[in-house]
Parts: structure tokens; sequence; C-alpha cells
């Protein structure tokens, strides 16, 4: 993914579309959006495998909306990162697909996670750290999320899907889990960083 996306920023550099200063963060930014389209397209069709269109677009949708803002577990490789991801989005399909939670129970579970995610959000990252700000942010931003989240679970209770409602709360249970996964790597590698 490096090397593809070291040439498409010579490319894009070689067309005057954007300056040589700017080689690093356009190559950042397409060895990212490459990365993260190759784990979507492999998902995809592990999703139409499964029939589970319909599932992949809610837990993608929220999966990358929540993570993107609450934080998570960060792996440390390419490869890893799409192992993981990959692992994580298929066996919650598998398991949306042979088990489904009451309404009621869902609603528990949504209510419990909206509280304990906010609550871990931002969740940092060694290499990422995040200023005062930058976590005001992300808490905002997580805050209206989960509202949506919770409206649009609201909306599937009115209408009956609650199927949808089921899947709603696995993937909070899912974002929840990564993020103390996330807390605890941190929390281990801050404490290696400052005995080495």
């Amino acid at each position: 993914m490096k090397q593809l996306s070291e040439k498409l920023t010579r490319y894009v550099i070689k067309t005057g579309a954007v300056s040589e200063e700017l080689y690093a963060v356009y190559q950042y930014g397409f060895q990212i959006g490459l990365e993260m389209l190759c784990c979507f397209a492999v998902c995809l069709g592990i999703a139409v495998y499964l029939q589970m269109i319909l599932e992949f677009a809610v837990f993608t949708g929220i999966f990358m909306l929540l993570r993107t803002y609450a934080g998570g577990v960060h792996m440390n490789s390419f490869g890893a990162c799409f192992i993981c991801s990959v692992a994580v989005q298929t066996v919650t399909l598998l398991i949306d697909s042979k088990y489904k939670f009451s309404v009621t129970n869902a609603w528990i579970i949504i209510l419990v996670s909206t509280i304990l995610i906010l609550k871990s959000a931002p969740v940092e990252n060694v290499n990422r750290r995040l200023d005062r700000d930058e976590k005001e942010h992300c808490k905002k931003v997580t805050m209206k999320i989960l509202i949506g989240i919770f409206i649009f679970a609201g909306c599937c209770t009115i209408g009956g899907i609650n199927s949808i409602v089921s899947l709603v709360a696995l993937i909070l249970l899912v974002i929840l889990l990564s993020q103390y996964v996330g807390v605890a790597k941190y929390k281990i590698k801050k404490s290696k960083n400052k005995r080495g």
C-alpha cells in the first residue's frame, strides 16, 4: 500500500495538482485511503456472500462514525489492522445472523453502551495524542453521533425493524469493547515508554 500511495503522490505532484512540500501529507492520505478501501471491499464481499448487505451498511456506518471520534484500539501495522477489522465485522455479522436481542434487552444495551462510550471518549493512541481542544471536539461529535444512533434505533423500534435494533446494540457493544481494549493498550504502552 505504501508503494502504491507513493506512486500516486508522485503522479499528483508531477501533474502539478499539488506542490512538492505536501508530499508527506498526500502520501499518508493516499495510503490510509487505499488501506480503508481494501478493507471495505473485502468486508463488502463477505457481506454479499452472507447475504447481509443491509446489516453491512448499518455496521459500517455506525462503526466508522463512532470509531473515528470515540476512538478504540489501533493496531501497529496495516496487516494486523486489516485482519482485525475484517474479523470483527465478519464475527459481528455472523453473531447477528444467529442471535437477536429482544427489543427490551437491545435498548438496555444501547442505553448502557451509549453512556459508557461517551464516558470513555475519546480513547487516545500513543502514536497520536490529543490536546484539550481536540478531546472536547471529539467528545461533542461523539455525543451528536450517539444521539443520531439513538434516533435511528428509535425509528427502527417504531417501525418494527427489531432485527436492526438488535444489530445496533451489538455494534455498540463491539465499539465499547474496542474502547476498553484501546484504553488498556494505551496504558500499557505509556508505562513501557516511561520505563524505557
